[in-house]
């Protein structure tokens, strides 16, 4: 089963993954050396013991407990265990397309094969998981291939967060929370910067600088951009009259809503029905990636 989707950080990347197998071994000492072309990527993590790799090129790995590598698809490896404590791991094979670029994401690459995992027990609950789901059921390769996804997906969160620093990470969670609260409410006419902050924990004087610093907007310019959204995503999937959509966007009062969406949208809300305008109405958000609808 193959199953494409489209990473926002990769953009126009189509990525197609296809789960060949899942599998553990614990390796006997006296396992000889695997050599061999492979076939397609493997990802494995080592649950204990010791072994040895080498690449095509000659490059030498030593692995051991909490390492995690890949191996490339059309690459050669010669890889074995070591013969006073053998490895044993955990491993899922997988082929398709954009897997390179994707893999980059997650901090492997063809000359850096090797992690070494802090949160390791996470990683392998996970592949533990998709061992599990790998059954032989009709569903077996979508279970097996949203475990390799969140699998992937942590190890980006880490990619990310090493080349973040620690105070934008902290302020994006705490906005993250604030900005579900105001998507959730954003018909309530109590929603002010100071029931906002209150409700959160905060001044007001903090608010607007944690919206500033995050998004480069105060509170209410985002309160204002997010309800004329919601408008413009109304008005293009189905024919409301402008003190529907006025209401359904969080106004009550049509006409402050009508100078609001010309003050953004650089046209009446009559107008921009007229034409027809067919466009994504959040996309100034996804584009700062802190959309939470």
């Amino acid at each position: 089963m193959e199953i494409a989707l489209h990473i926002d950080l990769l953009e126009n990347m189509n990525l197609k993954l296809n789960i060949e197998k899942v599998g553990q071994e614990f390796c006997n000492p006296q396992k000889k050396a695997t050599n061999c072309l492979r076939p397609c990527y493997a990802l494995h993590f080592v649950l204990f013991g010791k072994g040895t790799l080498i690449d095509g090129n000659g490059k030498r790995y030593e692995l051991g407990k909490n390492d995690s590598f890949l191996l490339y698809k059309d690459e050669k490896y010669s890889y074995f265990p070591d013969n006073q404590d053998p490895w044993s791991y955990i491993w899922v094979e997988f082929g398709g397309t954009g897997i390179d670029e994707f893999m980059s994401l997650c901090g492997f690459d063809r000359d850096n094969i090797k992690k070494h995992i802090v949160d390791f027990n996470d990683y392998v609950m996970l592949m533990r998981n998709m061992y599990d789901s790998y059954d032989a059921s009709e569903v077996q390769s979508l279970r097996c291939t949203a475990y390799l996804m969140l699998i992937c997906g942590k190890f980006i969160d880490h990619e990310l967060a090493a080349k973040t620093p620690q105070r934008d990470i902290r302020n994006k969670k705490q906005l993250r929370n604030i900005l579900v609260y105001i998507n959730n409410n954003h018909m309530s006419p109590s929603l002010t910067t100071e029931a906002i902050a209150q409700l959160h924990g905060m001044s007001v004087r903090s608010l607007n600088r944690l919206f500033l610093e995050v998004l480069d907007m105060t509170p209410i310019e985002y309160l204002n951009a997010y309800r004329i959204s919601v408008a413009c995503e109304g008005i293009q999937l189905w024919n409301p009259s402008m003190t529907e959509v006025a209401k359904w966007a969080g106004f009550e009062d049509e006409a402050y809503f009508s100078r609001v969406f010309k003050n953004i949208k650089g046209m009446s809300p009559q107008e921009y029905k007229k034409k027809g305008i067919d466009e994504d109405p959040f996309v100034w958000i996804k584009a700062k990636g802190m959309l939470f609808r």
